[in-house]
């Protein structure tokens, strides 16, 4: 055995960061949650409203909401089986995106999903984001599904990004059923892409069908943003976001973003995520002696690499969690009088968070 003259070790810290402004993350994995319902909890957080219509403003909306939503949550009731359906016809399609032979898969998967936001009358298109390497091999990407439905200047624009790619899944994992055979059991739906993504994005498919079932127009102008490859590092939406989408003005109308890639805090009460913690990273190199040394000659006698990097990394953090590197809380921005409000009623246990 001998000491190392030399540590290394990479690692990602995550720090928290002020909360967003003008971006909502916003999870929609039950399909009894209306998308209407965005601009009722929005308005909380975001001193901006939802629905921008000229007839009505924003102290009017609400009331505005109260006549619709009933009808919007009694359609969806009433559609329920058909919403079930159509997950079942979802989660049938293996679109495990970080193996390549399941990508003729993630393909029809994109595919599918093009023709359902048609069928709700979306313009739609599939964008090309080009190859990857695996294993010296150039593999052609699954598109990206960039889609709008509407185009009101008087209302607010949603972004709307999802995914349709899920994770591998075999029963020998430990599934009780067939991932990729959704089953119903003591009221809850079991299927691989339940829940992280594809529900979550027939939630909104669902939303507006409720709307045009009930005879009301949508408040809001959506654009859509689905890519099948998130589970694997969503290789190519970079450049597709930034170096296409961008400079051809997609975003420039775009008020809000919402995420549907997040959980809710606990089972009964929906929520939107409205900030999350950033993450950064480091490369550490720790150096003590010019050589290995033999540690039953030498240890305990010299400085030994690891275990002052040990040392040192005990140091960014007390023991209640708090970060301790100097000035970091300097730019986060503290909570306002109105969240503190909101959190006194929010469905969360800090307590059973602590030991998940």
């Amino acid at each position: 055995m001998s000491i190392m003259s030399k540590w290394q070790l990479s690692f990602n810290q995550p720090t928290m960061t002020s909360c967003l402004i003008r971006t909502v993350k916003y999870i929609c994995n039950d399909i009894k949650f209306a998308a209407a319902r965005v601009s009722c909890l929005t308005k909380n957080y975001i001193n901006r409203p939802v629905c921008r219509i000229s007839s009505v403003t924003p102290k009017e909306h609400p009331k505005m909401a109260d006549r619709i939503l009933p009808q919007i949550f009694k359609y969806v009731d009433d559609n329920t089986e058909s919403y079930k359906q159509l997950l079942k016809e979802a989660v049938a399609i293996p679109s495990v995106s970080s193996d390549v032979k399941y990508r003729k898969e993630c393909v029809r998967m994109v595919e599918w999903m093009q023709e359902k936001l048609k069928e709700v009358g979306a313009t739609t298109e599939l964008r090309d984001v080009g190859y990857q390497t695996i294993a010296g091999e150039q593999v052609k990407l699954p598109p990206v599904l960039v889609g709008v439905l509407g185009n009101d200047s008087k209302k607010n624009t949603i972004c709307i990004y999802g995914h349709l790619d899920v994770q591998p899944a075999l029963k020998s994992d430990g599934w009780e059923t067939e991932p990729f055979e959704l089953v119903e059991r003591d009221g809850k739906l079991f299927g691989r892409g339940s829940t992280d993504d594809k529900g979550p994005v027939l939630g909104w498919l669902h939303a507006i069908n409720a709307y045009k079932g009930v005879g009301e127009e949508l408040p809001v102008n959506l654009k859509f943003v689905f890519e099948c490859m998130e589970e694997s590092g969503s290789e190519g939406l970079d450049e597709l976001l930034l170096e296409k989408l961008k400079p051809e003005g997609f975003f420039k109308d775009v008020d809000y973003v919402c995420i549907s890639d997040n959980y809710w805090l606990g089972t009964t009460k929906p929520c939107i995520t409205y900030g999350l913690r950033g993450i950064s990273y480091y490369f550490l190199e720790i150096e003590c002696a010019k050589m290995d040394l033999h540690s039953g000659v030498y240890g305990g006698t010299v400085h030994e690499a690891m275990t002052d990097l040990i040392h040192m990394m005990n140091q960014l953090v007390d023991k209640n969690g708090r970060i301790q590197v100097t000035g970091i809380y300097d730019s986060v921005a503290p909570l306002t009088e109105n969240e503190k409000k909101l959190y006194t009623t929010i469905d969360f246990d800090t307590e059973a968070y602590r030991y998940l």
